[in-house]
């Protein structure tokens, strides 16, 4: 059983190594290059709470994407780095209409060539891993999430597994309305109370997801809306990507064995993902987040990202990956939005 000291004390002599350094710089200096990574990097400060200033799209652009609807305020509700949002009416009912920034998707394509440069840092980072294999899967990740018919089809998935998540409620999509450019779903009726019980409705809603076979990987406060009746309202959950159950349940059984203080069940979970000192590095990174009640403040989760340790012997699969971005996401969300809980707990009783 682990000691409370090796439950609190990164190790810091493996962490974060310069196989990973190297790899995060390569990835940030691509990114600030390539127009789709800069849109990444805004999303990504969407997710601590940090939002930058865009232009807004011509009038032009707004009136041709939503010539198929009708009464669309020509004042946009948000205007984001891939898309920009305006109110609209649909069969009298208030609606969302997202339309994505012309020529996207090109740019994207473009951009897709310079992920090769990241071959040589990510075999060094995860010498384990086939790094071909994981830049395809991002590849065919980025350009799901720049189209919103997808985004449609896959978001009406998910909102019928999650709709038996208590306190949740995942707007209703027009897919007849839906295009590669337009996303249009019901407008939630927001009220100005933070949500009740959000931690636990958005725990309940990845754990539910991920069960079903899915890892919902836009998380970020901005989705994150407390509805006038006191519910939940979750937006961007048809940004997700298919994974195997069998990943799911590997993962969810590594966190009860590390919550269980049960080293050898932790083994059995990961035995083919990480190599024998992941136990120890495991409960010193998650250990103090998943017994008892925990706060996600700024040393925790400088301590849980720690287990980037384990990263030069780790073989993830790539679901592995995706589950992994999605869980990173919902924590630094739950940071924002309602930072404390017994977070093991919260697992434990949505799975």
């Amino acid at each position: 059983m682990p000691t409370a000291s090796s439950r609190t004390t990164a190790s810091r002599s493996s962490w974060p190594g310069p196989e990973l350094q190297a790899l995060a710089e390569a990835a940030l200096a691509l990114a600030r290059r390539a127009p789709s990574g800069r849109i990444a990097l805004a999303r990504t400060e969407e997710i601590f709470g940090r939002t930058t200033v865009h232009e807004p799209l011509d009038a032009t652009t707004v009136q041709r994407a939503t010539r198929r609807l009708d009464d669309v305020d020509p004042e946009p509700l948000a205007v984001r780095a891939a898309a920009q949002t305006h109110r609209g009416v649909v069969d009298g009912k208030p609606v969302a209409i997202r339309i994505r920034r012309p020529g996207l998707e090109r740019m994207a394509r473009n951009d897709l060539a310079l992920l090769d440069a990241l071959a040589l840092p990510l075999s060094a980072a995860l010498p384990r891993v086939d790094a071909a294999v994981l830049l395809r899967s991002a590849r065919e990740q980025l350009l799901d999430e720049l189209d919103f018919e997808h985004e449609a089809s896959m978001h009406r998935r998910i909102a019928r597994i999650l709709r038996d998540v208590d306190g949740l409620v995942v707007p209703s999509v027009h897919s007849d309305l839906c295009d590669e450019d337009v996303f249009v779903a019901d407008l939630l009726d927001t009220g100005r109370a933070k949500p009740k019980d959000a931690a636990r409705v958005l725990v309940a809603a990845h754990v539910a997801a991920a069960r079903a076979g899915f890892a919902l990987l836009d998380s970020r406060p901005g989705h994150v809306l407390g509805l006038a009746d006191g519910r939940l309202g979750l937006l961007g959950a048809g940004v997700a990507r298919p994974v195997g159950r069998d990943r799911v349940t590997l993962l969810l059984d590594a966190l009860a064995a590390l919550r269980a203080d049960d080293e050898a069940a932790f083994a059995s979970a990961t035995r083919d993902v990480v190599g024998p000192d992941a136990y120890r590095v495991a409960q010193s990174a998650l250990g103090p987040l998943v017994h008892g009640e925990a706060r996600l403040d700024e040393p925790s989760l400088r301590r849980a990202a720690s287990a980037l340790a384990l990263a030069n012997q780790a073989n993830p699969h790539p679901d592995d990956l995706h589950l992994a971005r999605a869980a990173a996401q919902l924590v630094a969300t739950l940071a924002q939005v309602d930072p404390t809980a017994d977070w093991g707990a919260l697992v434990a009783a949505s799975s």
